[in-house]
């Protein structure tokens, strides 16, 4: 190539980084001009960077698709369109050519992000993308804007409703489905994501995360054992069942309450369709306040604190053979009234036996109430510390698989270029480490092999001693060789 030839490339190299930096930097004035309409989601991040990593926002900006989407893509519904013909996995590259490890390009459903963010996105947009029908990736991609631009302390809130969602997707290029719900759990444990990173969140509110997860682990186990068990799924969808429920907010951690069943909700609000699962409107008689719970949220009464459920306990009465409830006014199993003992009878001061002895289990139904109330309080902290010290341990434990591959031996070129280059090396290398550093038992047993292979092994030969005159042929050889060679 002649140097003229050469002048001429370096300088349509230098045109088309001109033209693709003032194309990024028209589209992030767009975004800055859009941040004074009504009801946008407030960025928390840099208005031009995006918490994106510089190496894959180099690539995106100087990206020819990119490009496009910022001179063809012009509003939020164009971009939702886009995504559903174009993006078909979730992964920040996309390979190229016959050899995937050998050169990656910036993914479609990155440069749509990317393209999303200078938009910018609102409240009630961001409620369609992640309730869409038409695609799954419409959703992840809501996902990712909100993971890398809210408010880290307003992303439970969005996330939450969607932590065991089953719609299938494809997160990963040329590999099996996994479900939104994953990838959304995903997104909240982790900070790698295929190739680069999410911008890490504060330490005590991703512990508290973490926290949650395992929560929401619980409840979706108790949701299937429900689901499983016809006559507990009978009795929680009876109007007036008295249940234990979860509840809390912000002043209260979550635990158990003492329920009752108002209604029972088997279709979607807002779209009408039918529920999965049931969710129940349930009012707590303690505080008086009404709350829609999911049928992981519910159990059946007594299940959780026998010694200081008190509805639980009156469901066992009225269950029990022959046991008289104070609440219906049924008899024992004599057939007498307990309480005709006491008519008729007045001490000193005019009242009642029967109005004294009311007042005395008022009061101490009053202090059994407080003590509950302390009790659950307790439980609830001590819930919240054992979930705690279980998320430590999974980071410790994590941070030492981890520290094991530091030693590990680099992949090679040859290798890099016959894999799909698509999977994480470190990942590959934790299990290899795993694998060799994991099992002792395994160590053991095949160090007992070889040992065994060794003994069973044939004796040598004994070694036979030479004679003078192979001694003396071996000295002459030697001469020969010293006096040549030196």
């Amino acid at each position: 190539m002649s140097r003229s030839a050469l002048w001429r490339q370096e300088d349509n190299l230098k045109e088309r980084e001109r033209r693709a930096t003032q194309i990024f930097a028209t589209a992030i004035e767009e975004g800055r001009h859009n941040n004074s309409l009504r009801g946008i989601i407030p960025l928390h991040c840099p208005d031009d960077t995006f918490h994106i990593h510089p190496m894959l926002l180099q690539n995106i900006t100087s990206s020819p698709y990119f490009q496009k989407c910022c001179e063809k893509l012009m509003d939020w519904n164009m971009v939702v369109d886009e995504i559903y013909y174009e993006v078909k996995h979730m992964e920040p590259w996309t390979a190229d050519g016959l050899f995937p490890g050998a050169h990656k390009s910036p993914s479609t459903a990155f440069c749509l992000l990317l393209r999303l963010f200078t938009l910018r996105c609102t409240e009630k947009q961001m409620t369609l993308m992640l309730n869409h029908v038409d695609s799954p990736y419409i959703r992840c991609i809501g996902f990712l804007y909100l993971r890398y631009a809210a408010d880290p302390s307003t992303l439970w809130s969005w996330f939450e409703p969607y932590l065991h969602d089953e719609e299938p997707v494809q997160i990963r290029q040329g590999k099996a489905d996994t479900t939104v719900g994953k990838f959304v759990h995903m997104l909240l444990n982790d900070l790698d994501y295929y190739g680069t990173r999410l911008p890490r969140l504060p330490l005590a509110m991703e512990r508290q995360f973490k926290v949650k997860l395992l929560q929401a682990e619980r409840v979706e186990e108790r949701a299937k054992q429900h689901s499983a068990n016809a006559a507990a799924m009978e009795y929680f969808q009876k109007t007036g069942a008295r249940i234990q429920a979860l509840y809390g907010d912000d002043e209260n951690p979550v635990t158990w309450y003492d329920a009752i069943v108002d209604r029972v909700i088997l279709r979607d609000s807002e779209t009408g369709e039918m529920l999965a699962r049931p969710k129940f409107q349930v009012t707590f008689p303690e505080y008086g306040n009404t709350e829609i719970v999911s049928l992981g949220e519910v159990d059946l009464p007594g299940s959780n604190s026998d010694s200081r459920s008190n509805l639980g306990a009156g469901e066992r009465g009225r269950i029990g053979e022959g046991g008289y409830s104070r609440d219906d006014g049924s008899y024992d199993s004599r057939g007498n009234d307990p309480r005709a003992s006491n008519r008729g009878h007045y001490d000193d001061r005019g009242n009642s036996r029967h109005d004294s002895r009311e007042r005395f289990h008022h009061r101490e139904r009053s202090r059994s109430r407080s003590r509950d109330r302390e009790d659950n309080f307790n439980d609830a902290r001590r819930e919240e510390q054992e979930l705690m010290e279980e998320v430590l341990r999974r980071e410790r434990e994590k941070t030492a698989a981890k520290g094991r591959a530091y030693a590990a031996r680099p992949v090679s070129f040859k290798e890099s270029i016959g894999s799909s280059g698509m999977e994480s090396k470190h990942l590959e290398i934790d299990e290899s480490w795993r694998s060799r550093g994991g099992n002792r038992e395994r160590r053991d047993t095949k160090k007992d092999e070889r040992e065994e292979a060794r003994d069973s092994k044939p004796a040598a030969a004994p070694s036979v001693p030479k004679t003078a005159a192979e001694l003396a042929a071996i000295e002459d050889k030697k001469r020969k060789l010293m006096a040549r060679y030196g």
